[in-house]
């Protein structure tokens, strides 16, 4: 729910934050739009919301568009607080040409940044690149009381902080993975970690089959990290990857940092003046389509797994019929007696054609199963994870993404009145007076590291969004792979069918 309405703007203000802006001066000043509107004041946590009504992300009640965009800002002026801003790309800005009007000529320069910042971040990111992890379950089960399972995880390519080349394996538990979760959601809150499989379902902590699907979920959770072009450079990714020891007791020995990314950062004023309103349409449109989203892939792979079982059960059954054919081809020489005729003999060489067939086919069959189950599932299952990240990130920012902006506003204003009101009196106190201008003072620092978090929170989930563009191309990789596997399942089966066809030509329709 939003806070402050549809027609309010608290920190857009340009009366209200030149009013409380006399006294900040470690802030860099940011150009203002002299066109808002007076600002309305509310009490109650508010989250930084790009969200309002129906919407997570609704830039009509952001306390920071206004810093962005509006009529061509006038020069900047010393009385205007905004998020501490640190430049760090120096762009070069041409003028508008003849016959285009400075506003058309700023957002073209507006548009051209951000397209260039989008593609060298989307350049970062290769879904579809190979996996460099492989996980294997080690058979033997550990521990006394609650048993166990190990995995041999293992890096195909260098690592930094690797002790040589031959060490690139090393152990972990389930538990290892979990931590490693955890610790991702800590630092990155705002990030697309991705999703684990579940420890277990009631009793299936034993069902080789459970087991199987737990080992796959955790390939594609750690080869996910491994992709991430921030994960993949974390110490820590990189300790659970090389630390040859026990993770457990590497916790208990290490000294580590879980803060989040945004400890000490400052927002460029480059990204601040590339923003504009329609990033947050189109987060709104995604929030607002996830879930069905989610809901029709769900079924796909749910038709995917039914296939494979389809084929895995055609395969049975024409281990069956082979079987049952054979058991035919013994007996019909007692039904049929070679002294009445002999034709039975050459209906019964025919028979061990069909029987080669149906080997044949049912080998086809446990190929394709095999291939769906192995290669083609886990791209429609990759996808899963990618979309339940998405939603994970949507869903930490509902919750993660609160300040108390107006709060702090309020008790500005109030603390203000007190000092206007003890102007002038003989009798005021000077340690109140100068308590409270302190108190001021901090309020107002509060608000700009709040706003200066609120604008790398918005970077951060714009940088995931714009990644996430790349795992479209997954679709392509999973329905392409999809076709070239039936239609070679479809094209070597027929040619089996056919050329049987052909040897049954000349299988006896009567005696000779």
């Amino acid at each position: 729910m939003n806070t402050f309405g549809d027609d309010v703007d608290p920190w857009g203000s340009r009366a209200a934050t030149n009013e409380w802006a006399e006294e900040a001066t470690t802030t860099t000043q940011y150009p203002t739009n002299e066109q808002t509107t007076p600002a309305t004041i509310t009490t109650g946590l508010n989250a930084v919301s790009l969200s309002g009504d129906g919407d997570l992300f609704n830039s009509k009640t952001d306390i920071l568009e206004q810093r962005v965009w509006g009529e061509a800002p006038p020069d900047p002026t010393p009385n205007t607080v905004v998020p501490i801003i640190e430049p760090n790309i120096n762009q070069p800005q041409s003028g508008p040409t003849q016959g285009q009007s400075h506003e058309q000529s700023s957002e073209l320069d507006q548009s051209e940044l951000f397209g260039q910042w989008c593609d060298q971040i989307r350049k970062s990111y290769n879904p579809l690149g190979p996996d460099i992890i492989t996980i294997e379950e080690i058979p033997e089960r550990e521990g006394l009381l609650f048993k166990h399972t190990n995995y041999s995880v293992k890096h195909l390519i260098e690592l930094p902080g690797q002790d040589s080349a031959k060490d690139n394996c090393v152990v972990r538990r389930y538990s290892d993975f979990l931590w490693l979760q955890e610790t991702l959601l800590r630092r990155y809150p705002f990030r697309m970690v991705p999703e684990l499989p579940p420890k277990k379902l009631g009793s299936q902590i034993a069902d080789k089959i459970f087991l199987e699907k737990r080992r796959k979920g955790l390939l594609r959770f750690i080869n996910l990290v491994m992709k991430h072009p921030v994960f993949q450079k974390d110490d820590l990714v990189l300790t659970f990857l090389t630390v040859p020891t026990e993770l457990s007791n590497w916790r208990k020995q290490a000294s580590f940092d879980t803060s989040d990314e945004f400890i000490d950062k400052r927002i460029a004023a480059s990204f601040v003046k590339m923003w504009h309103k329609g990033i947050s349409e189109q987060w709104n449109n995604a929030a607002s389509s996830i879930e069905r989203t989610m809901e029709i892939w769900s079924r796909i792979c749910i038709l995917v797994e039914r296939h494979e079982r389809k084929l895995k059960q055609m395969a049975h059954e024409q281990s069956i019929f082979g079987s049952l054919v054979n058991d035919l081809s013994n007996l019909t020489p007692n039904l049929y007696p070679i002294e009445q005729s002999d034709t039975v003999l050459d209906i019964n060489n025919h028979f061990s054609i069909i029987k080669k067939h149906l080997n044949k086919t049912q080998d086809i069959a446990q190929d394709n199963a095999t291939k769906t189950c192995n290669s083609l599932l886990p791209k429609f299952k990759l996808f899963t994870d990618i979309l339940l990240s998405l939603r994970g990130l949507f869903e930490r920012y509902k919750i993660m993404a609160t300040n108390n902006i107006p709060q702090l506003q309020r008790h500005v204003v109030l603390n203000r009145e007190k000092l206007e009101a003890m102007k002038g009196k003989p009798d005021a106190n000077g340690v109140e007076y100068d308590r409270i201008k302190m108190s001021i003072t901090r309020d107002k620092k509060s608000i700009s590291e709040q706003l200066n978090r609120a604008w790398l929170v918005r970077k951060c989930i714009l940088e995931e969004f714009t990644i996430f563009q790349e795992t479209q191309f997954m679709l392509t990789r999973a329905f392409q792979d999809w076709s070239k596997l039936n239609a070679s399942f479809v094209g070597i089966n027929l040619n089996e069918w056919e050329k049987l066809e052909e040897q049954l030509e000349d299988m006896p329709l009567g005696q000779n």
